[in-house]
């Protein structure tokens, strides 16, 4: 290229990767947002962990398969139409959500089956879009990046979904604690959230308030009494495992305004009040104090979950508008030359024959070992990775007794740390590494596994720790998987060339959200039956074999082009 043409090619390189960066922080506006919006359909509802566990995990499949078919399509399509359609048909999906109590006519209490089903259908659709938002971008990239400036470029391109999580975490952690409909006056509505609540949400709060409790077995169903609900607890001793015993919480009408008032006293001071200082206030148990004031929380912002569906999607609406506005297709669509150091054979100002290029994406995908051996990977990484995004809202608000606004804070800080972890992880690659991504992924996921090991240890000793330390070790959780989590793709893109890139990364990506069988279904129901505690054990678990597999991919080399050229 002459100076001229260098320039110009550098303004549509950078033009290219900020637009499809801002536009694929815009896909996790309205994907993400369902994981701020369950504590509150929990509460309302009575949706259990295990049903939205089964929900995530179907949908985590369908959003897998459907990145692997836009995948093989993005190769074939141009880019701007590809990924602004998409953003807005997710956008009108998430816009949707809102709307359904109405149009099925359900008011809160006892989720029937249709309103479970119905989130559902709307979830696959929504993630069925969803795929038309990163194989687009990889094989963008992969057009007006040269495979030795990938690792970093990409990584800054990588920051994308994390930029927009952590954007999506303060706003929906805002909404979910300011907004919504004040039912803290109706009896009928507390008694109705009171009972969904103790029956779904409970048991790990009765755990964690004593130390001489060993495990739950069981929370009955509330039983209604005097001016509220009555419910036992069986339970075993820690001296005594083979011992149950059981304990009566009295959720009564006079005790929720006591903790109500104690709650409303402690934010007229300009300060935010714990369970074991309600419970001395108030006198009750801890445990009780602990959902009383969760209790209060969510009647105070009834339906603020609505809002946690409509705001983003009405962004992610003007996103896709600056899609189809701003973005444009490889260098030639711009009137410029590919890359000469990302020529394939496949590279021809003829058309190309599609019998030769199905040819080339066996070669370098489907029989390439080391794209499966990324692939299965790619799993474990994400679960490790799913285990905080899906679930953080829902374990620390529950679990770990944080406010809405400050889970958001917790998961905005995963998010933003994951943005320096992500630029870190592609420096280190391409200065000490050459661009072998997989070796920089070794590292990320031992750094992953310790965090998560603190931050275990942390929930097993309440008082060992303050919010700000569960903070600080979540936030290093996400400053080390997101490296793998972006490196992966980069990896793939490498390894399959430019000409497959896309097709790798569909590959790659459904085993990713084939994770969800763990990390929806698999966490859900571990929470509902055993409780947090096995939950993290599981995640460590999957950080471990993950460590293994990236540790057998250490000696492959950068990238595919001498393999594709043979």
């Amino acid at each position: 290229m002459d100076t001229q043409t260098q320039k110009r090619f550098k303004i549509w390189q950078w033009r290219t990767i900020i637009v499809t960066m801002l536009g694929y922080a815009f896909f996790y506006f309205v994907r993400k947002n369902f994981s701020f919006a369950m504590p509150g359909l929990a509460a309302e509802y009575g949706i259990s962990n295990t049903s939205f566990g089964i929900v995530m995990t179907i949908v985590g499949i369908v959003y897998g398969f459907s990145r692997y078919f836009n995948g093989i399509l993005a190769d074939r399509m141009n880019a701007r139409y590809h990924m602004s359609i998409g953003l807005a048909l997710c956008a009108l999906a998430s816009l949707s959500f809102g709307f359904m109590p109405y149009i099925l006519g359900i008011s809160i209490g006892k989720a029937p089956h249709i309103l479970i089903v119905a989130f559902a259908i709307l979830l696959v659709l929504n993630n069925i879009f969803q795929g038309s938002g990163f194989p687009p971008c990889a094989r963008l990239l992969s057009h007006w990046i040269p495979p030795h400036e990938l690792a970093t470029k990409q990584s800054v391109w990588n920051t994308s979904h994390s930029i927009g999580a952590s954007v999506l975490a303060i706003l929906c952690g805002f909404i979910m604690a300011n907004m919504g409909t004040d039912l803290s006056n109706s009896q009928q509505d507390v008694d109705k959230i009171t009972k969904n609540y103790v029956t779904t949400l409970f048991k790990d709060d009765v755990k964690k308030s004593s130390e001489e409790i060993n495990k739950v077995v069981k929370v009955c169903e509330p039983v209604k009494v005097e001016d509220g609900y009555a419910v036992d607890v069986i339970y075993t001793l820690k001296a005594s495992p083979a011992k149950q015993d059981t304990v009566t919480y009295n959720f009564s009408n006079a005790k929720f305004i006591a903790v109500k008032e104690a709650v409303d006293k402690a934010k007229a001071e300009g300060r935010e009040i714990g369970s074991s200082e309600i419970a001395k206030e108030c006198d009750i148990d801890k445990a009780q104090a602990r959902a009383t004031q969760a209790i209060v929380t969510r009647t105070e912002h009834t339906g603020a979950w609505q809002w946690a569906f409509w705001l983003p999607g009405i962004i992610a609406l003007l996103g896709a508008l600056g899609l189809f506005v701003f973005l444009r297709d490889t260098p030639k669509s711009v009137g410029l030359p590919e890359l000469e150091s990302a020529k394939t054979a496949l590279d021809s100002d003829a058309p190309i024959d599609e019998k030769a290029r199905k040819a080339f994406a066996v070669k370098m995908v489907y029989k390439n070992p080391i794209i499966w051996g990324l692939a299965f990977a790619n799993f474990f990484v994400y679960v490790v990775r799913f285990s905080v995004l899906d679930w953080g809202p829902k374990f620390l608000t529950e679990a770990c007794g944080m406010s809405y606004g400050k889970a958001g804070v917790t998961v905005a800080a995963f998010e933003i740390m994951a943005i320096v972890g992500t630029l870190v992880a592609g420096w280190v690659t391409d200065k000490f590494f050459a661009g072998r991504a997989h070796r920089t992924c070794l590292w990320c996921m031992v750094g992953a596994g310790v965090a998560m090991g603190t931050f275990y240890l942390f929930y097993l000793n309440p008082g060992m720790a303050a919010d700000w330390a569960l903070i600080g070790v979540l936030a290093m959780a996400g400053f080390f998987i997101y490296g793998p989590q972006a490196l992966i793709g980069i990896a793939a893109s490498n390894q399959a060339t430019k000409k497959a890139a896309a097709t790798a990364n569909g590959l790659v990506g459904i085993f990713g959200y084939l994770s969800t069988a763990v990390s929806g279904f698999g966490i859900g129901w571990l929470a509902d039956h055993y409780g947090w505690n096995y939950v993290f054990i599981g995640v460590i678990a999957m950080a471990i074999v993950g460590i293994l597999i990236f540790l057998s991919l250490w000696g492959v080399g950068r990238d595919g082009y001498e393999k594709a050229n043979k």
